[in-house]
């Protein structure tokens, strides 16, 4: 795969939208490890002592946790490597975090020790696609059977993760000097599959190599400490590469910790799996762009390639998209938005293409219904909104308890006829 994006949970449609509506879910910032500072960093093999007696000790949320004996920091900021090598059937898990972090990590539901049982029991089907070598993208996956839309794809624990204050804090050797240590800890068969993914550019040394396949590869999975983002890097879940109208969703589900790529459409065996790596509802040129500049490549997708007529009309579709978002995202008397422009913007998810964020426009045609006092179509639409964001975004977002709520009571919900209030 040529460059996979430091991806994020949360849109950016939705970053310039709603934020008191519909919680965001892509955000296209910048990869933050190209543009690490270079603090001086003490090192130190000592685990801090916050935890240290705790780990392996029987009944702590700790007890299947060690310490990979290495830890670097600046004063008393120290980011050490903890493994779990039971975790997800013994695939294992090691992360770089402070002492503090890890303990909280460890209570969540996927780490209990209760929970590593009923794990192990899971069943391993067989997965619908295999890799193979794409001429101008390297590695990539490809669909060995029909997939039907929705159908789940693949769910991935992490091999590492990566506290982001780390790579804020220490610089690049010390962060590389992490990642080996993180590395060596995991079991053979997690650890092979992670150091055959890409690292974009020939690597100077082994940590230099580990360093970029992080810097390549990783996802931005979550506050998983409550008050820490972490960059996450998972195997099979790399492989995918990027395209402008992608046939796969995805999102981290954190009650199990497993990274989800599912189906948005019909995917026929044979057909690449695909994701977008940046915002797809932006004009052709602006995502050429970017993905050249922070990705490395040019996008030869069918989006991207078409003639230019095509992609004028694309690009137009796009722009009426972002024009109905302002209109529609203004609930001041002085907006001119309808259930008319709802319609409009739900086609023009589907004429793009862009399905997976399809929610998006399901929850604003809700509110414009809502706001005329029509129950019928927006319940049908906050009942779309639900089914697709749970499925696809993942199902403790705001935005879908706020549809559930004006499901279970249009008259009482916020928005009810405030589009009449003025007229």
């Amino acid at each position: 795969m040529l460059r996979l994006l430091l991806t994020f949970q949360v849109t950016l449609t939705l970053a310039n939208l709603l934020q008191s509506h519909q919680e965001p879910q892509t955000c296209p910032v910048p990869n933050p490890l190209h543009i690490l500072r270079l603090d001086t960093c003490v090192a130190s093999n000592v685990v801090p002592n916050d935890n240290s007696g705790a780990l392996n000790k029987a009944g702590s949320p700790l007890q299947n946790w060690k310490s990979g004996g290495l830890c670097r920091g600046v004063r008393a900021d120290k980011y050490c490597v903890f493994s779990n090598p039971s975790f997800n059937q013994g695939e294992g898990v090691s992360i770089i975090t402070t002492g503090k972090s890890i303990s909280t990590i460890a209570t969540r539901p996927a780490f209990k020790a209760e929970n590593e049982k009923a794990v192990e029991t899971d069943s391993k089907p067989v997965p619908p696609y295999h890799e193979v070598e794409i001429v101008g993208k390297d590695i990539g996956l490809v669909a060995t059977r029909a997939i039907q839309a929705g159908e789940l794809i693949m769910a991935r624990t992490p091999a590492i993760m990566v506290n982001e204050k780390a790579i804020q804090a220490l610089g690049r050797k010390a962060v590389s000097e992490l990642l080996i240590r993180a590395v060596e800890e995991l079991p053979s068969q997690h650890r092979e599959s992670l150091l055959n993914l890409s690292t974009h550019s020939t690597p100077s040394d082994y940590g230099d190599k580990l360093y970029r396949i992080l810097q390549t590869n990783s996802f931005r999975t979550g506050y998983h400490d409550g008050n820490n983002p972490f960059y996450s890097l998972f195997t099979e879940v790399s492989r995918l590469n990027h395209d402008c109208r992608p046939t796969c969703a995805y999102y981290f589900d954190h009650t199990d910790f497993r990274h989800k790529v599912l189906a948005v459409r019909d995917i026929a065996a044979g057909e690449e799996l695909t994701i977008a790596y940046y915002d797809p509802l932006q004009p052709c040129s602006v995502r050429q762009e970017k993905l050249q500049r922070e990705w490395g490549f040019q996008c030869s997708c069918a989006r991207c390639s078409a003639d230019a007529s095509s992609i004028a009309e694309s690009d137009e579709r796009v722009k009426k998209i972002h024009a109905l978002w302002k209109e529609m995202d203004d609930h001041s008397a002085a907006s001119k938005a309808s259930p008319e422009m709802a319609e409009l913007l739900v086609s023009l998810y589907e004429k793009e293409g862009i399905l997976g964020r399809i929610n998006e426009a399901y929850y604003r045609a809700a509110i414009e219904y809502i706001g005329v006092g029509d129950i019928v179509n927006a319940t049908k639409y906050a009942n779309l909104c639900v089914d697709h964001g749970s499925r696809f975004i993942g199902p403790d977002r705001p935005f879908i308890k706020n549809m559930q709520d004006l499901i279970a009571n249009p008259t009482g919900h916020p928005k009810w006829k405030f589009r009449l209030r003025d007229v």
